[in-house]
């Protein structure tokens, strides 16, 4: 397999919610749920294997997370917390690829081509990347290998937690016709629905359906992305990105989402990664980009160039709730959504003065970067977003 290319796309188990077992062993083999008070208006970050048992999922209303599971240990977030936890693990990856390409706070792409003579064949160093993260940090991470990042980003979700799936090269697309319609990564609920009630309920009719006819329910687009990946082919969503240094986070939602304050919550949860992650390197960025996946395979993206940078999180979540305001469908369900700070600069600006500058921006840079490196100092996060925690924006 060293001539070929071989990608690993490693993700860490139910991420928030295992640190809060790690950091209290009083909650391990328990039902937890990371997000706001359940007595109030919220949404699930995410939730442990133990409650995802009683069907409770992330970005579900926290009203129904009680319903399904009331005996629940309902955590705050700990955005600071999960982001070292986080560093921890992505400079593990470092070790193993200089090319490692962070999808978000818990995922990662791993390029493992040619590194067969130094590591061994893609499943002994999946094997050795799962033990040292484990040994190191405490937690579990899945691995899926491929040969191409479509279909490893597949096999690392099919045996959670603490999985390990390898696609021979050359098996791509008998791999993609052993799963299920709802394994198929891209086709969100309003889709399957779509198909099954055109008879279309399994991949092998999926697959046989000629692509003209299958227009007809999902769209050329929709049709052409599916052939493609049912063949075992790379559609390239995950492409790699402009040439140009950039910061992203993405989050890909268990159902599709398409009421207004779970998205903007898990915009705002976004841009809190992707500011850290800006800080961590001391850079700084004026553009500001939004990328929204429907379920219907349309893919949208918008951004923006300021003429001063990004000063902090609550600065970054405000150009990006507008972007997302400006090209969101309303109503329209999201299966996917990123946050990007696109020409990051290690060069900082002078703050130009105003007579009205509002909230004093570099004032609040100062402070948020002074919380950052103490933070990062006693190990924990002191302040963090009330909306994060659980509170409703008046409006």
């Amino acid at each position: 397999m060293s001539s070929l290319p071989c990608y690993f796309h490693v993700d860490l188990d139910a991420f928030f919610a295992s640190v809060e077992q790690l950091d209290n062993p009083s909650y391990r083999g328990k039902p937890v749920i990371v997000g706001g008070d359940p007595g109030k208006r919220g949404v699930v970050s995410t939730c442990s294997y133990e409650a995802r048992a009683f069907g409770v999922r992330s970005a579900m209303p926290m009203v129904k997370a009680v319903q399904l599971c009331p005996q629940a240990i309902f955590v705050p977030g700990r955005m600071y917390r999960y982001h070292e936890k986080s560093r921890e693990v992505m400079g593990i990856f470092s070790e193993f690829s200089p090319e490692v390409r962070q999808l978000s706070v818990d995922e990662a792409f791993l390029d493992l081509s040619g590194t067969e003579r130094l590591f061994g064949p893609p499943a002994e160093t999946a094997a050795r990347l799962k033990e040292t993260v484990r040994e190191r940090t405490g937690l579990t991470v899945s691995v899926g290998a491929a040969t191409n990042r479509y279909i490893a980003k597949i096999a690392s979700g099919l045996s959670k937690p603490d999985g390990l799936v390898v696609v021979a090269p050359g098996d791509e697309a008998a791999f993609m016709a052993s799963l299920r319609l709802k394994d198929v990564w891209g086709v969100g609920e309003k889709t399957r629905a779509r198909l099954e009630a055109a008879g279309l309920p399994t991949v092998a009719l999926l697959k046989a359906c000629p692509e003209r006819t299958l227009a007809t329910i999902v769209g050329n687009a929709g049709a052409a992305w599916i052939h493609t990946v049912l063949s075992g082919g790379d559609p390239g969503i995950f492409a790699e990105e402009a040439a140009t240094r950039s910061v992203s986070s993405e989050r890909t939602f268990a159902d599709d989402i398409a009421d207004p304050f779970s998205l903007e919550t898990a915009l705002m949860e976004l841009c809190a990664e992707v500011m850290y992650r800006l800080m961590d390197h001391g850079y700084s960025s004026k553009t500001i980009h939004v990328k929204i996946r429907y379920s219907d395979f349309r893919t949208v993206s918008v951004q923006e160039t300021g003429e001063r940078s990004v000063a902090d999180s609550g600065d970054l979540y405000a150009r990006a709730r507008a972007l997302f305001a400006r090209k969101w469908e309303r109503g329209e369900p999201v299966r996917l959504l990123g946050v990007a700070a696109y020409n990051v600069s290690e060069d900082k600006e002078p703050e130009q003065m105003s007579l009205f500058d509002e909230g004093d921006r570099s004032r609040q840079r100062a402070v948020e970067e002074a919380l950052h490196r103490l933070a990062r100092k006693r190990g924990k996060r002191l302040v963090t977003k009330a909306r994060l925690i659980d509170r409703r924006d008046d409006e």
